[in-house]
């Protein structure tokens, strides 16, 4: 140990990694479960709050968007700040803010205190979200696929466990409870953590890009807010937040140019090939969140199939996931990532094309295999996706490419409640004659034909991920023939 400490301290930084990869892992995995957890475990649990904070439904409707409003806003600056002061350093803070923030959540006597606290538990998930996938890049350096593969997997189970898991806690206990579950959790985490965690901080500390800050962090919440708001139908309000924000990213980006220490590393957005893979994950996960919006309605409305075999049904999306996402991050660190996201938005693109054929009386064994298969696809693309999202960070930059890559995420899930619902309604309007928002009683056929609309939509959106991809392995090829021309 001695000659280890006096060959250097990278030396020694890389045996204690070596040595605590599983602890570390499991930290890692089990803090991003319960993050992502909270998005969705709290909509089961919506109208008992509702009943006892005495508020009305558009109301309560924040105590979910606020979590997902914040965490977008705050994940690109706890990504920068990450890499200025130490990816576990701002990791190991983000646990402790989340886990006082679901303490408050579970103490909340007042709507408004509610909201406020789960803005707190969102700046918590934040800064942990904005720097799991670096710390993980960092810790595995060699096996990055089949980790990343976990962290995906992981990832997924809670944004689709979340209702699962909310209404059986909700059944059984007060709706405090969804939030109290996080403390052990919390609490186990960071001290492990303090452990099995070593904070590596740059050489040199730029400063903090205030004004970048001050420009960013509002541009992005004018642009959620606008896109969730648009959750229940387009309004001039809507559109002047759209408008606002984009006008506030556009500042923004000509402030980061006249900075010597940007919050944003603008020029990795000149490498065509990473910006094919941040767009190619936001389109994917538009499709899985529009399949999680629209399914339901035609297992529970439609078919009239109750809602706990319909989670049963739906539970085999995440299952297929659970095995086959750390399969392939491993498969991608022996054989690449291009080729495996190829497959899988191949795979992906067939599954969503099924959907938009499955007739009102298809065997539940039928769709059981069209659910397992399409979630094959989504499967197979995202471990390599985020592999070769992070492949492609500076030095120096882990931080901030994670979490662009979580944001690109949860732009692709706001996105897909808002284009998924506008796709079913305006197909169901176009087939019964008036607009309708809503399933119509009676009228299964109404919903199928707006079903099927919104999967060939998705299906030709996951089609067009697919001709980037291939335009992303054209260019590969190119960069070989010049290489081996260079040679």
């Amino acid at each position: 140990m001695a000659q280890a400490t006096a060959a250097g301290a990278p030396s020694a930084s890389g045996d204690a990694r070596q040595h605590h990869r599983a602890p570390v892992l499991i930290v890692i995995l089990a803090m991003t479960f319960m993050e992502i957890l909270d998005g969705t475990i709290v909509n089961v649990a919506l109208p008992s709050m509702q009943r006892e904070l005495g508020v009305d439904m558009a109301s309560i409707q924040w105590v979910t968007s606020i979590y997902s409003v914040v965490t977008c806003a705050a994940l690109l600056v706890f990504g920068r700040l990450g890499d200025m002061c130490g990816k576990v350093r701002i990791f190991q803070a983000g646990v402790v803010l989340f886990t006082v923030g679901s303490g408050l959540c579970a103490l909340s006597g007042t709507f408004e205190m509610l909201v406020v606290a789960r803005a707190v538990q969102a700046l918590g998930g934040a800064a942990s979200l904005a720097n799991n996938q670096g710390i993980i890049t960092e810790t595995f350096p060699e096996g990055r696929g089949r980790a990343l593969g976990l962290v995906a997997t992981f990832t997924a189970l809670g944004a689709m466990c979340g209702p699962t898991l909310g209404g059986l806690i909700v059944a059984a206990l007060p709706w405090e409870f969804i939030f109290i579950i996080n403390l052990p959790i919390g609490a186990v985490s960071f001290l492990v953590g303090l452990k099995v965690l070593r904070n590596q901080r740059p050489d040199r500390r730029p400063l903090f890009d205030l004004v970048g800050a001050a420009l960013l962090v509002p541009a992005i919440l004018l642009l959620f807010c606008a896109i969730t708001f648009m959750e229940s139908g387009v309004t001039a309000a809507n559109l002047g937040m759209l408008a606002a924000g984009a006008v506030l990213l556009a500042l923004f980006v000509v402030a980061e140019n006249h900075v010597t220490s940007p919050l944003v590393t603008l020029g990795i957005f000149r490498d065509a090939r990473f910006c094919i893979d941040l767009v190619n994950m936001v389109i994917v996960f538009l499709a899985m969140s529009a399949y999680t919006f629209i399914f339901p309605y035609y297992l529970q409305e439609a078919r009239g199939i109750s809602v706990g075999v319909s989670g049963l049904i739906m539970a085999c999306y995440p299952l297929v996931n659970s095995i086959c996402g750390p399969i392939s991050g491993a498969i991608s660190d022996k054989v690449g990532c291009e080729h495996p996201t190829l497959v899988g938005q191949i795979i992906y693109t067939c599954g969503l094309t099924l959907f938009g054929f499955v007739a009102l009386d298809l065997p539940i064994p039928l769709l059981i295999g069209c659910i397992m298969f399409t979630s094959l696809g989504s499967s197979i693309f995202q471990a390599p996706n985020n592999s070769l999202i992070m492949g492609h960070a500076p030095e120096g930059a882990l931080g901030f490419v994670g979490s662009l890559g979580n944001l690109m995420r949860y732009l692709g899930q706001a996105l897909g409640v808002t284009v998924g619902s506008a796709l079913l309604y305006s197909g169901m309007s176009s087939s019964i004659g008036y607009p309708v928002t809503s399933y119509v009683e009676g009228r299964p056929d109404v919903f199928m034909d707006g079903m099927h609309t919104a999967f060939h939509v998705l299906a030709l959106l996951v089609a067009l991920s697919v001709v980037l991809a291939l335009v992303r392995e054209v260019m590969n090829h190119r960069d070989r023939v010049a290489a081996r021309a260079a040679k």
